[in-house]
């Protein structure tokens, strides 16, 4: 005769485990250290993935809680200008003399001599 006989039992049997909420975070933790990997730690539990996403958001894992995107203050500091104008020169004994436009052709022609030693 086929099929069942009335000594057979069916075991139906739930794929799904349960764990508790210390396993979950004890999960979660592997999660947080340097260099873990999502998919390596879910293979070594048997759970999905995704399984794991989930978890962390439920049990504290600060990085899924924080996904918040906010403004920033930043200070953008103004250069100060800069004249074309300006010259700077170097005299033969390493001293230096910046000058601008305004400066009088006769004038500078007497620092400079004076400081060489002329």
């Amino acid at each position: 005769m086929s099929g069942p006989s009335a000594n057979e039992q069916f075991v139906v049997m739930d794929a799904r485990r349960r764990r508790s909420r210390e396993e979950k975070r004890a999960i979660v933790a592997e999660l947080l250290m340097p260099g873990a990997s999502v998919s390596a730690i879910a293979r070594k539990h048997n759970v999905a993935s995704s399984l794991l996403f989930r978890w962390r958001k439920q049990h504290g894992d600060a990085r899924a809680e924080n996904t918040t995107k906010s403004f920033v203050p930043v200070v953008v500091a103004v250069p100060k200008p800069v004249t074309a104008s300006a010259i700077e020169i170097t005299l033969v004994n390493g001293r230096q003399i910046k000058v601008d436009q305004s400066v009088d052709p006769t004038v500078l022609k007497r620092v400079v001599e004076a400081l060489e030693g002329r």
